[in-house]
């Protein structure tokens, strides 16, 4: 038996689709170049995200941009028998050297409607209570 499971991907590529899967996952398509020179120089690879970490990397995952994944094997066998296999992603970047050395600052970006996302979660500001207004305002009472 094998000592050491290897079973890590790191793949490069261009988005091609993105779509809802079931069960909190993302499933994506990737066009990658092919290791060997023929007349077909590229191949479609099949992945699949974890709707948390999606939302992280939602702004990079935009169709016809670039990508580095990292990840590892994964299939299943489907109702005709055929086996169907993809990439179940566990790091995304924009840069290699970033996906390969890890990520040493928060992922932000911006949402639509101008919230900063902070390694995906929303930075919004809560309004004070009633209460909080007043402490508030006690506390700067003496400096008026």
């Amino acid at each position: 038996m094998i000592d050491k499971n290897i079973n890590q991907v790191l793949l490069s590529g261009i988005i091609v689709n993105i779509k809802e899967g079931i069960g909190g996952y993302i499933l994506f398509t990737m066009k990658c170049k092919k290791y060997s020179e023929s007349k077909y120089d590229s191949v479609y690879v099949s992945s699949s995200i974890y709707e948390d970490l999606y939302n992280i990397y939602k702004d990079i995952f935009i169709k016809d941009n670039e990508i580095f994944i990292k990840g590892y094997i994964n299939s299943y066998v489907d109702n005709n028998r055929n086996y169907k296999m993809f990439i179940s992603v566990i790091g995304v970047s924009k840069s290699y050297e970033q996906l390969i050395e890890g990520k040493k600052t928060p992922y932000i970006r911006f949402d639509a409607d101008g919230v900063m996302v902070w390694n995906g979660k929303r930075c919004e500001s809560t309004p004070l209570s009633e209460e909080e207004l007043k402490e508030m305002d006690e506390l700067l009472n003496e400096f008026r």
